[in-house]
């Protein structure tokens, strides 16, 4: 009776453990797939800012350089919170190798950078918070609004940045100081009475400076 129980017992563990890595793996199913397509995407973004940062740097515009340095880390960070959420929901890391970034001049460049980010916010990001809310997603929120939102700033700096570098052929009174948080990669071009970050509370003492 004994070893009838213990096999009984052993059956159903086994069947258990198995019905718990399945649901594991099908249930966030779709945001598994877009945290992956999100870390393409912000992968992608690192690598080209990093080239748009020389192309600036070539032509002479030091401030905007330090701009799209500190806009490639902060995509990187994004990618590596991306990652962080897929770990915790029992994937492996993804870390896909960038493509070759296209670079022309540094106007064009920062045009390409704003219909990125505008794309990201207005388009995929949405998309992706969506569907992690649908599947009751909770750890991927998290990440991926603090992406979503990091983006708007994005966005906006590049177009501050686009209007004073048309306006006046320099870049001179950009930023030539650029701060980006560790933790959800919002980007400042100024923490002058900026404590903390908005999005997630770092301690601006704690912000990557470029």
């Amino acid at each position: 009776m004994k070893m009838k129980r213990l096999f009984e017992l052993t059956v159903l563990f086994i069947a258990v453990a198995t019905f718990n890595v399945s649901c594991g793996s099908t249930k966030f199913k779709k945001t598994i797939e877009n945290l992956k397509a999100a870390i393409t995407g912000e992968t992608n973004a690192s690598a080209t800012y990093q080239a748009f940062s020389a192309k600036a740097a070539e032509e002479g515009y030091p401030n905007i350089a330090m701009m799209f340095a500190a806009a490639s880390a902060a995509e990187a960070i994004h990618v590596k919170n991306h990652n962080a959420v897929l770990v915790k929901l029992g994937e492996e890391a993804f870390n896909p190798s960038p493509e070759k970034p296209t670079v022309n001049t540094t106007v064009d460049n920062i045009k390409a950078a704003i219909e990125g980010e505008t794309y990201e916010f207005t388009v995929m990001y949405p998309e992706f918070i969506a569907i992690a809310t649908t599947e009751q997603c909770t750890d991927a929120l998290t990440s991926l609004n603090w992406a979503n939102d990091a983006e708007k700033t994005h966005a906006r700096l590049y177009t501050q940045t686009l209007e004073i570098l048309k306006t006046t052929e320099s870049d001179e009174t950009v930023a030539s100081v650029w701060y980006t948080c560790p933790k959800c990669g919002e980007l400042f071009n100024t923490i002058e009475e900026v404590n903390r970050c908005p999005l997630c509370g770092t301690n601006s003492s704690a912000f990557l400076k470029f």
